[in-house]
């Protein structure tokens, strides 16, 4: 199976095979050369070439491209500068004393730390949840819901097993508890659609650079109506109706989601975001979540000979297809890790004890194949 992005648009490739996308993602050349052009413009002209009406609009055609992405109102977009800044927003609109929510407990931290501090600040409780092969995520995560649930936050996809959540099923859930859902989709937008309206979930964080495939330093927040008429915990002047009046005694903030942006931020990463957004979205992320499907089976097959075995069966409801944790019975998956990358060019994650494989839209058969003649030589005989 063949690539579906030009793997020229990326210079890695060219020297090693790349399954490690959910780490830090490659990101085409297109993209970066838009980065690039501007962060040269402002770098070289500053306000010659970006006046303050361009600087309150330079975000303006991201919100637009992420709300598709998303799914969800234009209006309900802001543009932050990482997936723990809103991470962090919501939960100190979200928390209370009295309130409890409802974690996985091998969850990326940016979705628990946040919590772990209301809970010193507050006395709020967390009930925690476990990502176990033998039981469905989505139902575990429904079971721990109870009338003392406030709130429900987790990764759609779990970074270190591939495991993913059924977020429509649990956000129907946690709405008949009267629980919010915030939902970080960092590992799965660009790899798969995205659809906060049709979930009916109460925010989305993404950080954009993993499966965005765009520069550090820029992330998308995404909340209902409600939330965005909210006022922040914290507040920055970009998030004015009017950021460039410039008045200091008079809080006038922007009507929806916009509020929540802060400051001056990374620009330049923000366009190549907007470069990239496009991309995966002209190709597809339908196609690119099949795309990923296919390989992932195509793994599958070719490393259970040698004792591999994800995280979850492909069939089970609670794995992703673009996120493989294999685990063999008698490898350690760091020194297997290190093999890879060390003897065989072979660029992955060592995760939670497996070997975890992430297949992007740029990944090929060629790259399965590769992997498995690698393990071949490097699995216990």
């Amino acid at each position: 199976m063949d690539a579906l992005i030009d793997r020229g648009e990326y210079a890695a490739l060219a020297s090693c095979t790349y399954l490690n996308q959910a780490s830090l993602g490659l990101i085409p050349r297109t993209s970066l050369e838009a980065s690039v052009r501007f962060l040269a413009e402002v770098a070289q002209y500053g306000n010659l070439r970006l006046s303050d009406q361009a600087e309150a609009g330079v975000l303006d055609g991201l919100r637009t491209a992420a709300a598709g992405l998303l799914g969800a109102p234009v209006a309900s977009v802001a543009v932050v500068g990482g997936a723990s800044e809103g991470l962090g927003q919501l939960a100190a609109l979200l928390s209370s004393a009295g309130g409890e929510v409802v974690l996985v407990a091998s969850d990326f931290p940016s979705v628990t730390y946040p919590w772990l501090a209301a809970q010193d600040r507050l006395g709020m409780r967390i009930r925690w949840v476990h990502d176990t092969p033998d039981r469905d995520l989505t139902l575990s995560l429904g079971d721990a819901i109870s009338e003392r649930t406030t709130v429900v936050c987790v990764g759609a996809v779990q970074f270190a097993t591939g495991s993913q959540v059924d977020v429509a099923a649990l956000a129907a859930r946690a709405q008949d508890a009267g629980a919010r859902v915030v939902v970080d989709v960092t590992q799965l937008a660009g790899a798969a659609p995205v659809t906060m309206a049709q979930w009916g979930v109460d925010a989305l964080v993404c950080s954009g650079y993993k499966w965005l495939s765009a520069p550090a330093g820029v992330a998308l927040l995404a909340v209902t109506e409600d939330l965005a008429a909210a006022t922040p915990v914290i507040v920055g002047w970009k998030g004015s109706a009017a950021p460039f009046d410039f008045t200091p005694q008079e809080l006038s903030l922007a009507a929806g989601a916009r509020r929540f942006e802060l400051s001056t931020m990374s620009y330049s990463a923000a366009v190549g975001l907007l470069s990239s957004i496009k991309l995966l979205t002209g190709i597809g992320l339908t196609a690119i979540s099949e795309h990923a499907s296919q390989l992932a089976a195509e793994l599958a097959g070719q490393t259970a000979p040698l004792g591999w075995t994800p995280y979850r069966a492909l069939s089970d409801r609670s794995a992703s297809g673009h996120i493989v944790s294999l685990r063999h019975p008698a490898a350690a998956a760091g020194q297997v890790q290190a093999a890879l990358a060390g003897q065989h060019k072979i660029n992955t994650s060592s995760r939670a004890g497996g070997i975890r494989i992430s297949l992007h839209a740029y990944n090929s058969s060629h790259d399965i194949r590769a992997l498995t003649q690698a393990l071949a030589s490097l699995s216990p005989r």
